[in-house]
């Protein structure tokens, strides 16, 4: 199943957001805050195209891929119910071509202060809430 959260997108580049569910994949390494997205979500925020980008290669469990990264140009809130903010952090967008769903990192899940129950069940809960609290994987918008 997975843990998905629900998130707004926020550019600070332009007056554009979006709010996204997004997969919390631990296993997506990064050494800043990411939002891994296609090519449509990045036109929709208003950011691709752009000449300002870096190239990576990225290493996945299938092989490699290449990923176009456009440092801290994104605020990630992480929502809660009713559209509740939870918490914040400025991330990099990182596009990749023919992803089939939008994610955040490790560190993205960690800065957000997502604290993951259950991936098999899609259970979370976030830092500040009380250890009673659980919370359930977010469906598709």
């Amino acid at each position: 199943m997975g843990v998905r959260v629900r998130i707004r997108v926020r550019s600070r580049r332009s007056d554009n957001s979006l709010d996204l569910v997004v997969l919390a994949n631990s296993g997506a390494e990064s050494i800043k805050p990411c939002l891994v997205v296609d090519e449509g979500i990045a036109r929709r925020l208003g950011l691709w195209p752009t000449d300002n980008y870096k190239i990576y290669i990225v290493e996945e469990a299938s092989g490699e891929s290449e990923a176009f990264v456009l440092d801290d140009v994104v605020e990630l809130e992480l929502l809660g119910e009713e559209g509740k903010v939870l918490s914040s952090v400025v991330a990099d967008l990182v596009i990749q071509p023919n992803l089939r769903e939008p994610l955040i990192t490790d560190i993205t899940i960690d800065e957000l202060g997502i604290q993951v129950i259950s991936f098999s069940k899609g259970l979370w809960r976030h830092r500040g809430d009380p250890l009673h609290k659980v919370r359930k994987s977010a469906t598709t918008l």
